[in-house]
């Protein structure tokens, strides 16, 4: 075989192996709650494994109420289309309102898996939560913050992304907890809306590949000489 296309499979090789995968993924379209809530009360889950994949999405920390409005098709796997949203409000009935300051957790492994990114719909209110903040852990206990809001007061469905293909202490960790923190909420039912919720990575390159890449390119420069 020449070199030339030796290399040129190669390049493919790699890149079938990179493509980015579904690790996790939430449509919370069998939500339904009959009165908004705290989590663990009123029918509220405490917690909700992943609908795709694998992962479980956990409300024990969250200290507004949640509801479950109307959600988006947007970010949805077919044939999933928009039925529920994961609704978290801020409740209470006088400022700071409990839900500020609060989050949600996802636990997830990225075994064999680099470069995570998340992705879902989501929309507000007017005097819902105008700040979302992303923290990550491989211990559960010591979070590290990610620079980035995806909250919205804008009543309208958008995509919102996180992209930590730059935190590379997560790659191919088998235990990864993601924290969303919201806060701003200036009224007891102000709420952000999430819907469709996923967590894509790709796959860690197998080790042969790139060693046999980097002797190609080796090979080639020693015959340019």
């Amino acid at each position: 075989m020449k070199l030339a296309t030796y290399l040129t499979l190669a390049v493919v090789s790699v890149a079938s192996n990179c493509g980015a995968a579904l690790v996790s993924y939430w449509n919370f379209n069998g939500l339904s709650i009959a009165t908004a809530s705290a989590p663990g009360v009123g029918g509220v889950p405490a917690s909700i494994a992943a609908d795709q994949g694998a992962g479980l999405l956990s409300l024990s920390a969250w200290a507004g109420t949640v509801d479950d409005f109307s959600g988006s098709a947007s970010n949805a796997i077919a044939p999933d289309v928009a039925e529920e949203s994961l609704s978290l409000t801020a409740g209470g009935t006088a400022a700071p309102f409990p839900g500020n300051g609060t989050y949600v957790e996802l636990a997830v492994s990225l075994t064999g898996m680099v470069d995570p990114v998340i992705t879902f719909a989501t929309r507000g209110t007017s005097t819902g939560f105008n700040t979302g903040t992303w923290s990550w852990s491989t211990d559960g206990l010591s979070f590290t913050s990610v620079t980035g809001n995806t909250a919205t007061t804008s009543t309208t469905f958008a995509l919102a992304t996180l992209d930590l293909s730059a935190v590379d202490a997560i790659d191919n960790s088998p235990s990864v907890t993601l924290r969303y923190t919201l806060s701003g909420a200036s009224s007891s039912s102000g709420n952000n809306r999430i819907d469709n919720l996923q967590i894509n990575a790709s796959a860690v390159p197998e080790p042969s590949v790139p060693a046999a890449l980097g002797l190609g390119y080796l090979l080639l420069a020693r015959r340019r000489r």
